[in-house]
């Protein structure tokens, strides 16, 4: 594991979900787009856990050198997976006007 993937895994571990929660605050005094980008984050970060925790407890056996399914669920996902999520949210809803 190299320098860059050690940083991106702490980075989707610990700074992602900081974020989140320092976003989090007050979320129910601000703007629909920002509680939908925050949902939307915050979904994307769940399903990013979730992959992560599946390709760390694949069994050890199964592992080649040329996987990098593994990186990529296991580190890429914790910090891009929470920004695909929030464009998502925010994108995919319909406006209204009244």
């Amino acid at each position: 594991m190299t320098t860059l993937h050690q940083l991106l895994l702490l980075l989707g571990l610990f700074v992602v979900p900081l974020i989140l929660l320092m976003s989090g605050h007050r979320i129910k005094r601000s703007s629909s787009a920002r509680q939908r980008l925050f949902w939307g984050a915050v979904t994307g970060h769940i399903v990013a856990l979730l992959l992560a925790l599946g390709a760390s407890l694949w069994p050890p056996t199964g592992w080649l050198p040329t996987d990098t399914w593994r990186g990529a669920l296991g580190v890429w996902s914790l910090v891009v997976l929470p920004i695909v999520g929030a464009l998502v949210a925010f994108l995919g809803t319909r406006r209204t006007t009244s």
